[in-house]
C-alpha cells in the first residue's frame, strides 16, 4: 500500500493528485492526503479527484508548512511527500520529510535553494531516504529528456533547453487583463531575478527577458513561430554539472510567452509592483506584491476559464557520434488535458512527479539521497508513462 502526501493546493495540484488518482495510469498509488494552508482549496482538490478513482482513499487537510514540527506530525506513515508549495518553504519540507521518514519530491526552485537542497544528501543516504528536487516539467522532464539526448551521443558540448507555450484563450473578452499560467510569485521571481547560463564549469549571470537576448524559433503546429527569452530556471545548473565529465560546455534555458504577456509583466516588475519587501503608502505598510496578488485574484473570482493551450519542451543536444558532428533534439508535446479538464502547463508540471513517485514505490529507482531527476530516472520507461498520458515525445538526429 502506498500512501502519498501532496502539500500545496495551487494551480499544478490538481494535474498532481489526478494523475495519482487515476486508476487508469496510476495503479501503484492507494491512498492520497491533499494538504494546504486554507484547507477548502486542498478539499476542492480532492474531491475533483473522486471521478478519477473506484478505489482509492482521498483525505484533506491543513498544514502550515513553515511549521516544521507540525509538517512532520502531517507526514507520518507517508511513504512519499511531493511538495508542491512555494519553493521559498524548500528547507522546511525537506527536514520535515527527514523527520517523519519519507521520500521527497518537489516541483523545482532557485540555483541557491536548491544548493541548499544537497546539503541534506548526506543525511537523506543515512536515513535511507531518496529525495528528487526539481521534477515538475522543466526542471524535470526537461532533465530526462535532456539525459536521453546526451546518452545517444559519445561527447556533448552544448544543451539548448527551449519552451514554445501558447494559450489560445481570449483573456481581453474574459476581462483577464493579466493571465497566469502557474505560480504568479514564480513568474515574478523570473522576471526579477538574474537568469543563470553554464558555460565552462562556471554559472554566468545575466539580466532576464533582454531585447539583446530574443531568440525566433519555430516549433510544430500549434504553436509555430515564438519569439523566447532566457529566464531564470535551475535545470541549467544541475544539467550542467551531471555531464560535464561528458564534455558538456554550455547549457541555457529559453521560454515563449505571448509578447503582450512579457511587455505587462515586464512593466509590473519595472513599477516595483513584484518587491517582496514592504513600502509606506500613506503611513501604512504595504507590500507591492501581496497588493498585486490580491487584485489579480479578484480578477479571476467568479470566473470560470477553460483551459486552452499547448506547450512543447525541446532539448538540444549538439556533439559528437562516432567522430562525427550530430545534433539530437527531443520535443515532448502537451496539449490541455480533456479528461482532467487541466491546461498544458498543469499538466507538464504536475504529471512527471507522479510518475516519480510511483517509481520510487514500486522499486524502479533505488538510489538514495538527494539526486537530481536527470541522475535516477531512466528516459524510456519514464517516456512510456508519458505516453500513457497524452504527452508525445518526438526525436530528431542531424548530422
Amino acid at each position: 500500500m502506498t500512501r502519498v502526501v501532496v502539500l500545496g493546493a495551487g494551480v499544478v495540484a490538481p494535474a498532481i493528485v489526478y494523475d495519482l488518482a487515476d486508476d487508469d495510469v496510476s495503479p501503484f498509488v492507494d491512498d492520497i492526503l491533499v494538504a494546504d494552508i486554507n484547507e477548502e482549496k486542498a478539499k476542492a482538490v480532492v474531491e475533483g479527484a473522486r471521478k478519477f478513482t473506484r478505489r482509492k482513499k482521498l483525505e484533506h487537510a491543513k498544514v502550515d508548512v513553515r511549521n516544521v514540527e507540525e509538517t512532520a506530525e502531517l507526514l507520518k506513515g507517508a511513504d512519499i511527500v511531493v511538495n508542491g508549495i512555494i519553493y521559498y518553504y524548500i528547507p522546511q519540507v525537506m527536514e520535515a520529510a527527514l523527520k517523519a521518514g519519507v521520500h521527497y519530491t518537489d516541483l523545482g526552485s532557485e540555483v541557491p535553494i536548491l544548493k541548499k537542497q544537497f546539503e541534506f544528501n548526506d543525511r537523506y543516504k543515512e536515513a535511507g531516504l531518496l529525495a528528487i528536487p526539481g521534477l515538475g516539467g522543466c526542471p524535470g522532464m526537461i532533465n530526462v529528456a535532456a539525459r536521453y539526448a546526451i546518452e545517444r551521443l559519445d561527447e556533448v558540448e552544448r544543451l539548448f533547453l527551449r519552451e514554445g507555450w501558447v494559450d489560445f484563450n481570449d483573456y481581453e473578452s474574459l476581462r483577464i487583463p493579466l493571465p497566469v499560467p502557474y505560480s504568479l510569485d514564480c513568474i515574478l521571481d523570473e522576471y526579477m531575478h538574474p537568469v543563470e547560463i553554464w558555460e565552462d564549469g562556471k554559472i554566468k549571470l545575466i539580466q532576464p527577458v533582454r531585447e539583446e537576448d530574443r531568440e525566433v524559433m519555430y516549433f510544430p503546429p500549434p504553436v509555430g513561430v515564438q519569439e523566447l527569452y532566457y529566464i531564470e530556471h535551475p535545470e541549467v545548473w544541475t544539467l550542467g554539472e551531471t555531464f560535464k565529465s561528458k564534455g558538456l560546455r554550455y547549457v541555457d534555458y529559453k521560454l515563449s510567452y505571448p509578447r503582450d504577456l512579457y511587455m505587462k509583466y515586464k512593466l509590473i516588475t519595472d513599477l516595483g509592483l513584484s518587491r517582496d519587501d514592504p513600502i509606506k503608502v500613506k503611513g501604512i505598510e504595504i507590500v507591492p506584491r501581496d497588493l498585486l496578488r490580491e487584485l489579480v485574484n479578484m480578477t479571476f473570482k467568479g470566473k470560470d476559464i477553460p483551459p486552452n493551450d499547448y506547450d512543447i519542451m525541446r532539448v538540444i543536444a549538439e556533439g559528437k557520434k562516432d567522430g562525427e558532428r550530430k545534433r539530437i533534439t527531443v520535443d515532448m508535446h502537451t496539449e490541455w488535458s480533456r479528461k482532467w479538464n487541466l491546461s498544458a502547463q498543469a499538466v507538464t508540471v504536475g504529471t512527471p512527479t507522479s510518475i516519480a513517485v510511483q517509481m520510487i514505490a514500486t522499486g524502479k529507482i533505488k538510489e538514495r539521497g538527494v539526486k537530481n531527476p536527470e541522475e535516477v530516472i531512466e528516459p524510456l520507461p519514464f517516456f512510456k508513462e508519458l505516453k500513457k498520458r497524452g504527452i508525445r515525445i518526438y526525436v530528431e538526429e542531424e548530422l
